[in-house]
């Protein structure tokens, strides 16, 4: 009786988490999001739609999203550069790799590709998503991936964006102030593995400032 049991319940579990799965990508679809004043302007508030489950890794993009597929990791660290910081969370969105947030009518303040992260105790992170490219709205400057960090008493504020080396709209003095900081750069220099999956690397020191800030590089 007992593997009678066991046989039934296998395809009602799967049709349960495959249910689950679809209803996620449906929830993720039709997400419309808060938007916070920063006292200059509005920005999407990644700290008032937290979902209930996040993990170290995170896919901002769905599988079969054109473009090139890449994968950035890294550390976030206290202010001290060395102690990994558990329990902080990173809400990060793009445009895709033809420059749109939102299609098909662009909409900055509702993209479609993005995602949250929480740090455990070894402070890592992965995202998995594809390349952008510049904002249609904004060709001419670096392809970017927004980051907004809180959590652990932090308010809501900007991380440096992630830029990507090789961007011919990032400038000389940056690419020369930040090549200083090696693996903390918040330009990630990608390099492609056999499979064609492009992978990166930052590091992330928090420094904590005030709601709707950007922290120091």
């Amino acid at each position: 009786m007992q593997l009678g049991t066991n046989i039934v319940a296998a395809p009602v579990l799967l049709l349960c988490l495959t249910s689950l799965s679809l209803m996620t990508a449906q929830e993720k679809v039709s997400m419309k999001f808060e938007r916070g004043f920063t006292g200059r302007g509005y920005a999407i508030c990644g700290s008032c739609t937290v979902p209930q489950i996040i993990s170290s890794s995170t896919w901002l993009a769905p599988h079969d999203e054109p473009g090139d597929s890449i994968m950035i990791s890294g550390t976030i660290y206290k202010a001290d550069g060395t102690t990994p910081d558990s329990g902080v969370t990173l809400f990060l969105y793009q445009a895709d790799a033809g420059g749109y947030y939102h299609r098909p009518k662009e909409n900055v303040f509702q993209p479609t590709l993005y995602g949250w992260i929480r740090t455990g105790s070894d402070g890592r992170y992965e995202i998995h998503t594809v390349k952008p490219s510049p904002e249609v709205l904004e060709p001419k400057g670096p392809a970017h991936i927004h980051a907004h960090i809180f959590g652990n008493g932090m308010d809501e504020h900007f991380l440096h964006e992630f830029w990507f080396e090789g961007d011919h709209n990032l400038s000389s003095g940056d690419v020369s102030r930040f090549s200083k900081l090696g693996t903390f750069s918040p330009i990630i220099s990608l390099t492609k593995t056999e499979s064609g999956l492009w992978k990166g690397t930052r590091n992330i020191r928090v420094r904590p400032v005030a709601h709707w800030r950007y922290e120091a590089d």
